[in-house]
This record gives structure tokens, C-alpha cells and sequence, in this order.
């Protein structure tokens, strides 16, 4: 019998699904004062960014009201623009006050905010008369915009009405979730933490605490009808120690609590990411969530007695949580990790199992089980780094043979274009753009050999009777090899009181003439070849770096190129030593270059047959190049937009842009 894997994809079943939202509209004084406040900020800092910083508020407003889904930042600039969508309606009488505490904050840097906020009328907020929308059949873009944020709070609210699950070997944790408030996706969270045993030592062993989280994201895909909604698994761990370092710009909590933040109503108990920031060496919470909690009566624990004790008020095992409750979760900033991040497969199967039985939804596709000869992608043993004979003395090389391991095998790669048995016919089969000659434009002789070498392992090349000719099983290639002289010698840029020229503006000309050598030093082709050029690092001054110069003469010259830094060093005895991380940049730098060619494995990206794939149906996407003044030869920003398509069973690749001007 054939063995099946699942992927940890799904779709809905549920039979035409509705969703029922309500929204607000941000009334046209507020925008205009807001908008006028962040103009007046950036003409003061002198910055370019004149629009609304919604991003801010955007977590202050779903955390005092966690109904909410979905917020639209050109709510802020568009009077047609809903600002937020919510599942439910709410008292927002307090609302208008919550923003003006904000907008009090994030332009402090500002003397007048308060007068100008003082006419602004807080009844101006509304809630606009509710929709109904189907999940499944959206009617226009708006709708279909939203399901991204509909469809997993749908499936998270499904999966809340039985909360509980049992997780890990012989089920040994027996977890309830709540939610935690997300503009990105639906997110649970087991609560109240677990404790797990960690060994530090041969005899030392702590506590740690962890929390499992659940996600829910949707996700589309271009050949299938329905989207796809992928689940999540991993944990969260919470310190429970004394902050040591207090990070800027703050320190982010999740604060539990089954009261409505806006107007004090009781809700499902649920946790919302909030940030305390960093004033000096003091902590503060936002003071637009402060002053909702002195409305309601309620208060959040101190700041900065929270940091020292962040384990507030935990609900205890097999109890139903009630009251505000707070902890910090770990991140890389905060010291050293409580415990080992992932989540085991027993754990990934319980939750697998846990959702096939809670939720109106079937798998999506299936993979049949590859027998025999199976790569590993991970090892279990690091390999070690190793000095590759070309680089080294031979003398110090041992003439015993040894035995290859998968790890040694080529064709055990990581990536398929650096496993010759894909490479190489790939290399040589019929294309429109035929790699036939390879240009190695070296300085030191260890890369030139090192190019030579790669190339004909990755191509299953050997040299013939005729110079500069490789042949092999699948075709034959010339490689040429040419010294770069002192065209890799960095711009001459000279001081700004020699020519009252800025190192800027010396950069066009001298380019230009660096270019203009490499084109003719270089040999002249009748075909598109490619040139591997070995360059040197970069300069302390980067407006002399001449790898742009090398680039456009090159291609100028007829070559697709990559660059390639030496692959040696020399030390204080003047003797040439590789460098620690061997021939990894000789193996990059070749496949690169293919790469540009546009070759790729002999093989289809999709089996059309199986996903029922028309042949002659073309993946497009749009994209846009900016060249800055540094990475153009004419000192001249420039701006190209560029569309792409791919064939997903042929893997051709199209380009069409609408200048071909990319100096």
C-alpha cells in the first residue's frame, strides 16, 4: 500500500460560509487634523514621510477592542476608506478620546497638539450599518481582500468552541486555547503555561515555562480556485526571572484579560500583544491604554515592577483564567532562552488530528512516499570544513583513498544546479541562449584553477587535444582564461580641494572610462558568453569600487557575468594559505552564472497531470527596479518596471521591461 504525507494545508467544506462586518469611517475633521499633524512633524525632522503613522495605533485599537479583524491604513486618507472592520458592534463613546490620547503621544515632539485637537467631537464616530459577506464567493476585490483575515478568524472561533486538546506523547499535556489579539492571520494560545524540565548541565536541572501557539493564515495559490488556509505550530516562552537589559525601543507583554478595554463590558478571556516602552532607564505602558483602564476602573500592573517580576497574576493549572493576567515572551533581545525553541512531531500530529476533528475543512494534495535512493537534506553529522586538494600543498595531501560519503557526493547537494548529474545536461540541451564559451578573468592563479576545476566536475568536462576545449558526455565548452591586469584597481578618486568635486560626482566620469577599458580589453564575442571575474574587496571609500564598471563592461563586451572575491589569503610570511570557507564561493559563483543564463534542471516544476495544469497557462508578476545614484553610471537615479512570467511546467522564463537602458 502505498504511504501517504499530509501536508498541513486545508480547505473550507463548510457549506457557503457568511461573515457579518460592521465598520467605522474616520470622520473628515479627525483625518484632516491628523493628517496636518504628521506634515507638520515631517517639515520639522526634515523627513519625506508626511502620512499618517497608523501603524501605531493600529495595535492600541485592536487590543482595546479585540473584535476587531482587519484595519485599512488609507482609512486615514481616503474619505471612502473604511478605517477597521469588526465582528461585532461596541460602545465607542470613549473611542474618540482613546485616539486623542495617541495622537498627544506620537507627536509630542510638537507644541500645539492639544489646541488643535480641542474642537474635534468625540460623537463624530459611527459604526456604518454591518454586511454580510460570503467566504467562499467574494463579489469584488474588497471582499476578496478580506478573507485574509476572515477565513482564519472564522476557522479560530470554530476551533474556540472546543478549546481543549491533548498534546504530546501518551497526550501528557491537556492544553486549553484563548485567543490572542493579531491583525495578521488568527493566533491561540495554550494558557496557563506549562512547565517542562530543561537540563543545563551533566546534574543541573530548571524550570521552564512554555505556552503552544496555534496561526491560522490563508494563503492563495494562482491555479487553484479556493484558497488554502495553512496552520501553525510552535511555542512561546515566557521568562520568569528579572529583566536584566531593557532593549529599546520597549519590552512587548501579552496581557490577559475578559474585559473590553473601550467600554468595560465583559468578553471571552483573550491576550493582546501590547508594548511597554523605554523612557531612559523607566518603563511606561502606552498612555492611550492607561487612560482606558483609569475609565474602567481597572488598573495594569506597574511597568517597571513588571519587568522585575513578569509572571503577574498566572491563573493555575485546570482553572478557568478571570482578572488581568501578564507575561513577557523571550526573544533574542532579552538574554539568554529559557528553554530550546520547536515543537516535536507528536505534538505536529496532535494538532493535525485536532483540527481534522473541530473544523469544516478537507486536506489539500497529497505526496506519494519516494522509495530508494533518498536524499537527506539535513545530516546528522555537521560536516567539517575541508581543504580542497587543488588549494592545497600536495605533499600534504594523504594518497590512501577514502570511502565517499553522501555528504561528499556532489550529487548529494543542497541545491540542484551543484549536482552534475542535473547540471550538466541541463547545461548542454537545446536552448535559445546556448552557453558555449566560459571567460575566467583571474588575479590569482589559486581561483583561476579553482573556476577551471568546478566547471569541469559540475559539466563532467575534461580537456582535450585542442587549447582552451573541454569535452564531455553531453557536449563540449571552451574555456578562456585571461589576466585582469590593473583593471580591478580601485576608482583613482582624488581630494575634493584638488578638483571641488564631492566623491559623488567623480564617480560618473571615472566609471565611464573604466568601463570603456574593460570593453576593449576584453575579448569581442559574436555570442552571449559568460565571464567569471575575480575582484577584490571592497574599498573603504565606495564610490571607488569599480565592480559596477566591470559589470556593464563585460556585458558590454558580450558576457553574462558573476563575480568572485579571491579565494586565498596572504599571510605575514608571504606565503598563499586558502581561505576557511574553501570552494563554497567558487561552486556559488559558478552556478550563478548559469543561473543568469537561465538554465535550470531538465525537469517540470509542476506535474501537470496531477494538478490538472494547463500547459500553455503562464504565471505573471510585475516588478519594479530602482537603481540608486551609487549602482548607476550616470549618477542618475532611474526607475524600470519590469514583467516577468514563468512557465510552471516547461520552467521557460520571459522578461519584457520598458527601457533596456539598466546602466
Amino acid at each position: 500500500m502505498t504511504k501517504i504525507i499530509l501536508p498541513g494545508a486545508w480547505e473550507l467544506t463548510a457549506t457557503n460560509p457568511t461573515y457579518k462586518l460592521s465598520a467605522i469611517y474616520v470622520p473628515t475633521t479627525w483625518r484632516q487634523v491628523a493628517n496636518n499633524l504628521a506634515q507638520q512633524r515631517a517639515r520639522l525632522q526634515g523627513k519625506s514621510y508626511r502620512a499618517v503613522p497608523v501603524y501605531s495605533l493600529d495595535p492600541l485599537v485592536s487590543g482595546s477592542f479585540p473584535q476587531i479583524i482587519k484595519t485599512v491604513r488609507n482609512g486615514w486618507q481616503k474619505d471612502n476608506m473604511p478605517w477597521l472592520l469588526a465582528t461585532e458592534t461596541t460602545d465607542i463613546s470613549d473611542l474618540g478620546n482613546s485616539i486623542k490620547d495617541w495622537l498627544i503621544e506620537e507627536f509630542s515632539t510638537l507644541e500645539d497638539v492639544e489646541s488643535q485637537l480641542a474642537n474635534l467631537n468625540n460623537d463624530d464616530w459611527q459604526w456604518e450599518n454591518s454586511q454580510t459577506y460570503e467566504l467562499l464567493h467574494p463579489q469584488n476585490k474588497v471582499e476578496t481582500g478580506n478573507l485574509y483575515q476572515a477565513i482564519p478568524d472564522y476557522l479560530a472561533e470554530e476551533f474556540l468552541k472546543n478549546p481543549t486538546v491533548s498534546f504530546g506523547v501518551d497526550e501528557q499535556y491537556r492544553l486549553t486555547f484563548y485567543r490572542v489579539v493579531s491583525l495578521q492571520g488568527a493566533e491561540l494560545m495554550s494558557w496557563p503555561p506549562s512547565q517542562v524540565t530543561v537540563t543545563t548541565g551533566k546534574e543541573t536541572t530548571e524550570t521552564a515555562y512554555i505556552s503552544f501557539v496555534i496561526e491560522f493564515v490563508l494563503q492563495t495559490v494562482p491555479w487553484r480556485e479556493k484558497p488554502i488556509v495553512y496552520n501553525h505550530l510552535s511555542i512561546r516562552r515566557w521568562l520568569t526571572k528579572p529583566l536584566k537589559y531593557r532593549p529599546y525601543p520597549g519590552v512587548k507583554a501579552h496581557i490577559g484579560d475578559n474585559r473590553r478595554w473601550l467600554d468595560g463590558q465583559r468578553q471571552p478571556f483573550c491576550f493582546i500583544p501590547l508594548m511597554m516602552k523605554r523612557y531612559g532607564k523607566e518603563m511606561k505602558w502606552p498612555q492611550a491604554i492607561s487612560n482606558l483602564f483609569s475609565l474602567n476602573d481597572s488598573q495594569l500592573p506597574d511597568a517597571n515592577n513588571f519587568v522585575s517580576n513578569p509572571n503577574h497574576n498566572w491563573s493555575g493549572v485546570n482553572t478557568i483564567p478571570s482578572g488581568i493576567q501578564a507575561a513577557i515572551a523571550y526573544t533574542s533581545k532579552l538574554g539568554e532562552p529559557p528553554c530550546f525553541s520547536g515543537v516535536s512531531p507528536q505534538d505536529l500530529a496532535s494538532l493535525d488530528r485536532a483540527i481534522e476533528a473541530r473544523l469544516p475543512v478537507q486536506r489539500v494534495g497529497e505526496a506519494e512516499r519516494v522509495t530508494g535512493n533518498i536524499f537527506i537534506f539535513w545530516p546528522s553529522e555537521k560536516p567539517k570544513q575541508k581543504i580542497v586538494p587543488l588549494l592545497a600543498n600536495e605533499e600534504n595531501q594523504s594518497k590512501k583513498p577514502k570511502k565517499a560519503k553522501n555528504s561528499d557526493d556532489p550529487n548529494h547537494s543542497h541545491t540542484p544546479m551543484l549536482r552534475p548529474k542535473l547540471a550538466a545536461p541541463a547545461v548542454f540541451r537545446k536552448a535559445e541562449n546556448p552557453l558555449r564559451t566560459i571567460l575566467i578573468l583571474w588575479e590569482t592563479p589559486q581561483c583561476r584553477n579553482a573556476l577551471i576545476t568546478e566547471i569541469c566536475q559540475l559539466l563532467y568536462l575534461s580537456p582535450t587535444n585542442v587549447e582552451n576545449i573541454y569535452e564531455g558526455l553531453y557536449g563540449s565548452l571552451c574555456i578562456n582564461t585571461q589576466h585582469v591586469g590593473d583593471l580591478t584597481q580601485n576608482l583613482e578618486m582624488k581630494s575634493f580641494s584638488e578638483v571641488r568635486k564631492t566623491y559623488q560626482q567623480q564617480r560618473p566620469d571615472l566609471l565611464a572610462e573604466r568601463i570603456n577599458n574593460i570593453a576593449a580589453f576584453i575579448p569581442q564575442t559574436k555570442e552571449l558568453s559568460g565571464a567569471l571575474i575575480e575582484i577584490r574587496s571592497k574599498p573603504p571609500i565606495s564610490e571607488a569600487d569599480p565592480k559596477l564598471a566591470w559589470r556593464i563592461g563585460a556585458i558590454k563586451a558580450g558576457y553574462l557575468n558573476q563575480h568572485i572575491h579571491r579565494v586565498t589569503y596572504t599571510t605575514k610570511a608571504g606565503e598563499e594559505k586558502p581561505k576557511k570557507s574553501g570552494l563554497e564561493p567558487v561552486k556559488r559563483a559558478v552556478s550563478d552564472l548559469l543561473r543568469q543564463f537561465g538554465i535550470l534542471p531538465d525537469t517540470p516544476l509542476i506535474n501537470f497531470k496531477k494538478d490538472g495544469i494547463d500547459p500553455d497557462v503562464w504565471l505573471t508578476c510585475f516588478y519594479v527596479l530602482r537603481r540608486t545614484r551609487k549602482t548607476n553610471s550616470e549618477n542618475i537615479p532611474k526607475t524600470v518596471v519590469l514583467m516577468i512570467r514563468v512557465n510552471p511546467i516547461t520552467a521557460k522564463v520571459e522578461l519584457s521591461c520598458s527601457t533596456f537602458s539598466l546602466q
